[in-house]
């Protein structure tokens, strides 16, 4: 298990992260596909004030 989160993995869970996260933390997710960088969910949810 490498906890890469991939394009398929968050489009089929955007309603799920939505009502868990947020909004902020979908458009987080969005971004990392987009700059095509390996990076993990925990990476993305943690980038917020909440977890420090």
């Amino acid at each position: 298990m490498r906890g890469v989160i991939t394009g398929r993995e968050v489009l089929e869970n955007l309603g799920l992260i939505y009502q868990e996260f947020g909004a902020t933390c979908v458009l987080r997710c969005l971004w990392a596909l987009a700059r095509g960088r390996s990076t993990t969910f925990l990476e993305v949810v943690c980038q917020s004030e909440r977890c420090r």
